[in-house]
């Protein structure tokens, strides 16, 4: 290949490469006959700037690598006598490119390097919260301890005020048996079983005598059976029936005498329904009738 057909070669390429990459065309002059080089016409001021996507700098680097190609094939041809190596000038858009590549590429280092320490803050405010709300729910859980011992020693505070205090009084009395008995009765009747207690034991002191006494133990004998106190409610019951009195109560108070008796002694609780079958079952409710016959029967009385 003879340097005139070498130069039409280049100059053939080194168009295809202008074309390609949106520039001005390139063509050597006579005067670098000697030194190859690639230059850029003046571009027109007006013409839009080019813009460089993928396809387009592929399609550059395929053209210069062929010019490159060239420019090695001619000079292994010419030997000694080829003359100085061919210069490529940069295109100064790739120039421009790359350098813009290269500030993004740090500006991206950068923020990568932000965000990795960002991270390490948001791992170490992580685990201080973590830490926080483990220290708060072991004060919660001391707090709730606190107050739950708190609540316990005021209660045992209540509880030995109440000792130290002693019972309250019972209600001051009307001046009559039968005031105070109907008094202690309407505590009775309104639930108030502490102060009709009170009430009806004041009552059996100071009016051991008026006919109202034995109804009062029959009332005390109830109030005991509610709290649970048996052998109370057995001394109150039998009291209440000294002498077998005729009243209306009378039958009641031997079923629950007997009832009594059935958890503490179960032949004297016989011996009570025995008494009831004699003296008052003609007189009784029907109610009352059947505890005392399901009595008997539990009870194997004959």
């Amino acid at each position: 290949m003879t340097r005139q057909s070498l130069k039409a070669t280049l100059s053939a390429l080194t168009i295809a490469v202008a074309t390609a990459a949106s520039l001005s065309a390139v063509a050597p002059t006579p005067a670098h006959a000697q030194l190859f080089s690639i230059d850029q016409d003046e571009v027109d001021d007006k013409s839009p700037p080019v813009e460089w996507d993928k396809k387009r700098l592929e399609r550059l680097d395929r053209n210069v690598r062929k010019l490159e190609r060239a420019i090695s094939n001619y000079e292994g041809k010419t030997g000694k006598n080829a003359g100085p190596p061919a210069l490529i000038e940069p295109d100064p858009e790739v120039v421009a490119l790359q350098a813009t590549v290269e500030i993004l590429s740090r500006k991206v280092d950068d923020q990568a390097q932000q965000i990795t320490r960002l991270t390490g803050q948001i791992e170490e405010a992580g685990f201080a919260a973590r830490q926080a709300n483990e220290k708060t729910a072991g004060l919660e859980a001391r707090i709730g301890t606190l107050i739950q011992r708190l609540d316990l020693a005021e209660a045992h505070l209540k509880d030995i005020d109440a000792a130290l205090a002693g019972p309250p009084p019972p209600p001051p009395t009307t001046g009559t048996a039968e005031g105070d008995f109907n008094q202690a009765y309407d505590l009775l009747t309104n639930g108030k079983m502490e102060d009709a207690e009170r009430a009806f034991t004041e009552f059996t002191t100071k009016w051991a005598s008026a006919p109202q006494t034995p109804e009062a133990w029959f009332r005390l004998g109830q109030i005991r059976t509610v709290k649970g106190d048996i052998s109370g409610s057995v001394a109150a019951y039998a009291t209440s029936l000294k002498g077998w009195p005729k009243t209306s109560w009378a039958p009641e108070a031997t079923v629950k005498l007997a009832t009594a008796l059935a958890q503490t002694d179960a032949p004297k609780s016989c011996v009570a329904i025995s008494e009831f079958n004699k003296r008052y079952a003609s007189a009784a409710s029907a109610a009352i009738k059947s505890q005392a016959k399901a009595l008997a029967t539990k009870g194997k009385c004959s």
